[in-house]
């Protein structure tokens, strides 16, 4: 399978529909935007699609109503909470800022992920 590099321009529109949620957190993952909350990735840019983190219900909805498919990063690896959602939802700010607050809202309220302990570092000769 080849990888096709995140979107810089859903990627800004992503980040530009994010500025009203202060609690978000940007990141740079797999070359593209990323945004968490609470350690949890709720949202973010995976090749020329934007994906959002939905609790059941939502998903659901998002299914049947707007034209969502579920996220499979890759082939027969469907991240079971995440849905590509259409364009026709980031095309429009004001639909894009409500599924975002959706997703926000059910990542929000999962518990906070611990920080992962940093790793020591190696120096020359092998040796932390």
């Amino acid at each position: 399978m080849d990888w096709e590099k995140p979107s810089r321009e859903l990627g800004d529109i992503l980040a530009r529909a994010a500025e009203p949620f202060t609690l978000a957190v940007k990141r740079k993952m797999f070359g593209g935007l990323s945004l968490l909350i609470n350690g949890h990735m709720f949202a973010g840019v995976h090749g020329s699609k934007i994906v959002l983190r939905l609790g059941q219900e939502e998903r659901a909805q998002a299914l049947a109503d707007m034209g969502a498919h579920p996220f499979e990063p890759m082939p027969g690896r469907v991240m079971k909470e995440y849905v590509v959602v259409p364009d026709t939802v980031w095309a429009d700010p004001e639909t894009l800022e409500e599924w975002l607050r959706r997703s926000i809202e059910f990542a929000g309220a999962l518990p906070p992920k611990e920080p992962k302990p940093k790793r020591a570092r190696a120096t020359k000769g092998g040796r932390p």
